[in-house]
C-alpha cells in the first residue's frame, strides 16, 4: 500500500505521458530537459543534418515546437528589435517572423536582445521582451497574426533582458525579479488581460524559468507555480486565483539564475555568482502543497546558470565552467565529478541514454546518462551560444547565434 500510495503521489506531481512529447517551453516537459525515447548519435558531422538555415539575428533563446512547427526568437546586434520566427519542421521552410520594434538597451557582453525562449499552446505562441524599460508579453497566432501585447511594467536589469513565459491551462505566467521590483504574473491567455499579480522584494535580476506543481488543497486539484529568487525565495502560487500557496523566504544566499526543477516530491532550485554556484536547495512538497518540509542545502560542485537533469535517482550538475558532477539525490553524496572543458550558460538534457549540452563556445558535448561517467563525442556547430537543444518529434533542434540545426534521430 505505501508502494502504491507512493506512486499515486508521484503522479499527482508530474505531468502525463502526453505532455512529455510536446516540447513547447523552455527545456521541454515542465522544464525538466527530459525527452522522450528517441536516439541520436554522441557526435555528427555536417551532411547528418536534416536541415539548417542562416537565421536574420542572433540570440540565445532555445528553440520550442508545436504542431508541425519550430518557434524561435532572434534579434538584431545593435538596435535592439526582436522578432520570433516559425520553420516547418520537418522541412526547415521559413513560414514567417513576426518583427517586434523594441530598442536597444544596456546588457551583459554574454548576452542578447533574443534571450527569450517563447511558449505555446493550441491557440497562440507567446514570447517577452524588454521595450524602452518595460517587460511586454506578446502573442501571435500559429500563422504569425498579431494577437495582444500586455506592458506588465518597468523592467530594469543589470545584464539586460532574459524572460521567457509558461503556459499553464489558459494562463500565460511570466516571472520579473529585478532591483526596481519583482513579482509573478498571470495572463489570460487569449485576451492577455491582467488576471493576477503577485509583488515580490526588489533585487537583483532572476532569469530563471518558471515549473509546475500539481498538488491537491482543500479536496481540489490545483496547478501551482513555483518560482525562485534570491528575495523572494521559494514560491507556489495557485495558477487559478494567484493566492500565495507556501513560500520559503530568503532560503538562497545568492541570486538565480537556473530554473526550478521538480523531481516527484522534491523542488530543486540553485544559486550562485561570479560563474560559480553557491547553492543547491531541495524542499519536499506534501501531497496537499502545504507546509512543505525542511530545506536540505547542498553547496559543494554547484553550478550557478545551468539548470540540472535527473534520471533515475541520479542528478547531473553541468557546472558553469566545464565540470559535471554526478548527485544522488537519494543519499545526497556525490558519486562522481569530471571535467568536460568548456565554458555553459546552456542548460543540459537527456534523450535516451545520453546528456547534451552546448558550450558558450559553440561545442556540443555527449556524455553517458548512466552510472559512470562516459565522455562520448563532441560536436562543433561553428558559432557561439548560450541556448539549450530542443528535441520535438523525433529531431533535435539546436540554435547556435544565427543559425538553426535540425538533427534527424538514429532511427
Amino acid at each position: 500500500m505505501k508502494t502504491i500510495a507512493s506512486c499515486l503521489f508521484l503522479l499527482a506531481l508530474s505531468f502525463s505521458n502526453a505532455d512529455a512529447q510536446e516540447w513547447s517551453r523552455f527545456r521541454g516537459p515542465n522544464g525538466s530537459g527530459v525527452a522522450e525515447e528517441v536516439a541520436f548519435p554522441a557526435q555528427w558531422k555536417e551532411d547528418d543534418y536534416a536541415w539548417q538555415d542562416d537565421l536574420p539575428g542572433a540570440g540565445h533563446g532555445s528553440p520550442i515546437g508545436w504542431g508541425d512547427s519550430i518557434y524561435v526568437t532572434c534579434g538584431g546586434q545593435q538596435e535592439g528589435d526582436v522578432s520570433l520566427l516559425c520553420y516547418g519542421a520537418s522541412d526547415g521552410v521559413k513560414r514567417w517572423g513576426y518583427e517586434a520594434q523594441a530598442g536597444s538597451y544596456p546588457m551583459h557582453a554574454a548576452n542578447s536582445f533574443a534571450s527569450c525562449t517563447p511558449a505555446a499552446d493550441e491557440q497562440h505562441v507567446y514570447f517577452c521582451l524588454g521595450e524602452a524599460g518595460q517587460l511586454r508579453v506578446i502573442a501571435t497566432t500559429h500563422a504569425g497574426e498579431f494577437v495582444w501585447n500586455r506592458n506588465l511594467g518597468e523592467y530594469a536589469g543589470v545584464h539586460g533582458f532574459g524572460i521567457s513565459p509558461v503556459v499553464v491551462g489558459d494562463t500565460v505566467c511570466i516571472q520579473c525579479d529585478t532591483p526596481s521590483g519583482g513579482f509573478l504574473a498571470g495572463l489570460e491567455a487569449t485576451t492577455g488581460e491582467l488576471r493576477w499579480k503577485v509583488e515580490r522584494p526588489a533585487g537583483k535580476a532572476t532569469y530563471s524559468t518558471p515549473c509546475v506543481l500539481k498538488t491537491t488543497k482543500e479536496g481540489r486539484a490545483v496547478q501551482a507555480v513555483v518560482s525562485n529568487s534570491m528575495e523572494g525565495g521559494m514560491q507556489a502560487i495557485d495558477v487559478a486565483s494567484g493566492d500565495l500557496l507556501w513560500e520559503m523566504p530568503k532560503v538562497f544566499p545568492a541570486r538565480t539564475v537556473s530554473s526550478p526543477l521538480l523531481v516527484g516530491t522534491r523542488v530543486y532550485g540553485q544559486c550562485g555568482g561570479g560563474g560559480n554556484g553557491k547553492a543547491l536547495v531541495a524542499v519536499t512538497i506534501p501531497p496537499d502543497g502545504d507546509n512543505p518540509g525542511k530545506p536540505e542545502v547542498f553547496t559543494r560542485n554547484i553550478p550557478y546558470v545551468p539548470t540540472p537533469v535527473v534520471v533515475e535517482n541520479r542528478m547531473y550538475l553541468w557546472h558553469d565552467r566545464g565540470k559535471v558532477n554526478c548527485f544522488d539525490i537519494d543519499t545526497g553524496k556525490s558519486l562522481w565529478v569530471e571535467r568536460v572543458g568548456g565554458n555553459y550558460f546552456g542548460s543540459p538534457i537527456v534523450v535516451g541514454d545520453k546528456i547534451y549540452c552546448i558550450s558558450t563556445e559553440g561545442t556540443v558535448v555527449a556524455i553517458s546518462a548512466g552510472e559512470k561517467f562516459e565522455l562520448l563525442g563532441r560536436t562543433e556547430l561553428g558559432e557561439a551560444t548560450n541556448s539549450t537543444p530542443a528535441v520535438y518529434q523525433g529531431k533535435m533542434y539546436l540554435r547556435a547565434g544565427a543559425k538553426l540545426f535540425c538533427l534527424p534521430s538514429d532511427g
